[in-house]
């Protein structure tokens, strides 16, 4: 695992320009405290992944759809972008947020949110 200087490369960058655009729907419910990344919703809302790539970017108009009031949280770019590390998965590039207080806290997560799973 290759940790980043706190900014996502050209390409992936220019996918989330727009800070309306740039969105992610994060789930309260399937992040769980010791797991090593923070769960993204898929953009089709059906499952949920690590990889940012999977999970949008949508608008938040489009997130809105899906919110479910203390299950997810919608996330703009620029909170979670100084964060994002690139992981190699499946022999592809793809871009995580770690699972750490410092993010947790800048998404706006409460300690209360996350299940501890032994």
């Amino acid at each position: 695992m290759k940790i980043l200087e706190p900014k996502v490369n050209k390409d992936t960058a220019s996918k989330f320009s727009d800070s309306d655009n740039g969105c992610f729907l994060v789930s309260i419910k399937w992040s769980i405290l010791n797991d090593e990344y923070i769960t993204f919703v898929r953009k089709s809302a059906i499952g949920y992944c690590y990889n940012i790539d999977w999970a949008g970017p949508k608008s938040k108009f489009e997130l809105e759809q899906y919110v479910k009031k203390e299950e997810t949280i919608i996330v703009q770019l620029f909170q979670i972008q100084p964060f994002l590390i690139q992981c190699r998965v499946e022999n592809n590039d793809c871009f995580m947020l770690p699972n750490t207080d410092e993010v947790r806290e800048s998404i706006g997560f409460k300690s209360t949110d996350f299940q501890l799973v032994i």
